[in-house]
């Protein structure tokens, strides 16, 4: 019994054993394995990291970076776009607040506008009925209105084109036209001013004879001219600063002479007195913008406004005569104009549009001296453009025809006669002669210059205008003028050189215009008036334009008339 539970203790000791050592081997073996594996597992790392990858796989992992960079546009479009959406969201409400300011801006500015029209137009009504009454209240009205009636009618011509500034409505700057109608009553009230003044000084004389008649004292005699005298404080009053003031003054007072001077008529120079005296006043209007040294840059830039498109003027075609209209146009109607790259108003200051109104006559009058003597068909688009600017700007019109008459009095006709006291130099330059180092130029350059004036002035008198306008200053003053030459007695040199030139511009004109009555007017030139030119050519002077005259007169009786000048513009040119 004993020696069988021995037996069975041995035995499960024995499994015990076996079982703990095939347990051993079992871990052994595991050991072994998971050794092998993370043996051939670094194995393939390395082979992994020495061998070269496979083509598939590099175009599996360009593929991967292709889409990630792709996504990466994707989103940073998507930021960009937003970006952008806000940009223009932000400058549309910009815009908007831009416009909404402009338009806010601009009703601010219409009812400015309209306050300050009304203003002019109540204080234009004012104007006028005063001049009705200080024209009611003059002595002897019927006689000396006729002294006055030039300014009568330059009040007349600014009520109208008062009339045309308040009414036209310029929807992008509305100021303009308030600034322009304040202008232009700015000039009535000078006008007013002087009428005013001259109705004072007439009643005044004409109380001053009604009391001497009163009291029968005696008259003092008459001089031969047939003027009557006048007051000292008279004298003094009038013309002070005109180099021809005292014989305008014995003239225009003599209202009750009949007899014409023999060198102008009494009406021409009475017409001459007033258009002298209305431009320098309105010089003296725009004094204070002229000399004003805090206004030189936009004096400079108004300057090029007016004189590059004068100095371009040419018949080159009608769309470049045009286009210099326009320009000039546009600057006297107040509005910006391109001068380089800058814009420039002359409505910018108070009396801007007067001095650029100024120069512009001033300019387009001395192209008769500077380029028609030269190239005598230029006289032709520049009389285009000064017949347009006339018919819309009546006042820049009178201004041209003022300075027509200061460069060359021949044009009234006047032949000024030298002052008591005046010097040579002094008298000579109130004819046109030019100056240089104390000397007087020489007489034919003097008749160029003055033949190129004449030129231009009667191109002006022909000039067509266009959509069949009447003329301000036309045919009618051609005939005018060369009736009042013919009454005159010719003056050496200058008068051959004057009526040779504007019979070869106006002659054809005017023959078709007045026919045998202008027959009847060139046959007198031909007989009576050319044998009084030559009495007064010195024997052996060479008789320059008198030469000239006869040729001229000689072929218009051969051809059996005056041909058209060279040059004239058709009257489809433009």
């Amino acid at each position: 019994m004993i020696m069988r539970l021995f037996e069975l203790k041995e035995q499960q000791r024995l499994s015990t054993a076996t079982s703990f050592m095939k347990k051993i081997e079992d871990f052994k073996e595991v050991s072994r394995r998971s050794d092998e594996e993370e043996c051939l597992r670094k194995k393939q790392e390395l082979e992994e990291r020495l061998v070269p990858k496979r083509e598939s796989q590099v175009d599996v992992e360009r593929t991967i970076q292709r889409l990630q960079d792709e996504a990466r546009q994707r989103f940073q479009q998507k930021e960009d776009q937003i970006d952008q959406k806000l940009k223009e969201i932000k400058s549309i409400q910009e815009k908007e607040l831009q416009e909404d300011l402009k338009k806010k801006t601009l009703e601010l500015h219409v009812a400015e506008a309209k306050r300050r029209k009304g203003m002019s137009s109540s204080k234009l009504e004012s104007l006028l009925k005063l001049l009705n009454e200080s024209v009611t209240a003059c002595k002897q009205r019927d006689a000396f209105l006729q002294t006055v009636q030039m300014k009568l009618d330059r009040v007349t011509a600014l009520k109208a084109q008062f009339q045309v500034v308040v009414n036209n409505v310029n929807h992008e700057d509305p100021l303009n036209s308030a600034i322009r109608s304040e202008n232009i009553v700015k000039q009535v009230e000078d006008l007013v001013e002087v009428i005013r003044d001259d109705i004072a000084k007439n009643n005044a004389i004409v109380q001053e004879k009604n009391a001497s008649s009163k009291h029968q004292q005696p008259q003092p005699a008459l001089p031969s001219s047939g003027v009557m005298p006048v007051t000292s404080s008279v004298v003094k009053q009038e013309h002070r600063n005109d180099q021809h003031g005292r014989l305008e003054k014995k003239t225009h007072d003599s209202k009750e002479g009949h007899e014409d001077l023999d060198f102008v008529r009494r009406e021409d120079l009475v017409v001459y007195s007033q258009l002298q005296a209305e431009l320098r006043q309105y010089e003296a209007n725009t004094a204070a913008f002229s000399g004003d040294l805090s206004l030189k840059t936009l004096r400079f830039e108004l300057q090029k406004a007016v004189l590059h498109p004068v100095n371009e003027i040419s018949d080159q075609s009608g769309q470049h005569l045009q286009d210099k209209l326009d320009r000039l146009r546009s600057l006297l109607q107040g509005n910006a104009v391109h001068v380089g790259s800058r814009m420039v108003r002359a409505t910018e200051h108070p009396g801007g549009l007067e001095y650029c109104t100024n120069l512009l006559a001033r300019r387009l009058v001395a192209q008769g001296e500077d380029q028609v003597n030269v190239n005598p068909k230029a006289a032709f688009p520049i009389a285009a453009i000064i017949t347009e600017l006339w018919l819309e700007f009546p006042v820049f019109g009178r201004l041209v025809l003022a300075h027509f008459y200061r460069q060359c009095p021949y044009l009234v006709p006047y032949y000024l006669p030298q002052q008591e006291g005046q010097s040579n130099e002094d008298y000579y330059k109130s004819l046109g002669y030019r100056y240089s180092g104390g000397k007087v130029e020489q007489q034919p350059t003097y008749l160029k210059r003055m033949s190129g004036v004449v030129r231009l002035y009667a191109a002006v008198l022909i000039s067509l205008p266009r959509r069949n306008q009447r003329h301000p200053h036309g045919l009618e003053h051609a005939w005018r003028y060369l009736a009042a030459l013919l009454n005159l007695s010719p003056r050496n040199d200058i008068t051959a050189a004057i009526l040779v030139e504007f019979l070869t511009v106006a002659g054809s004109a005017m023959s078709k215009e007045y026919g045998r009555q202008f027959q009847k007017m060139l046959h007198l030139i031909c007989t009576e008036y050319f044998t009084m030119i030559r009495n007064v050519t010195p024997k052996g002077s060479g008789g320059g334009p008198v030469t000239r005259l006869e040729e001229f007169l000689h072929e218009s009786i051969t051809k059996g008339g005056i041909s058209p000048p060279a040059g004239q513009l058709s009257p489809r040119f433009w």
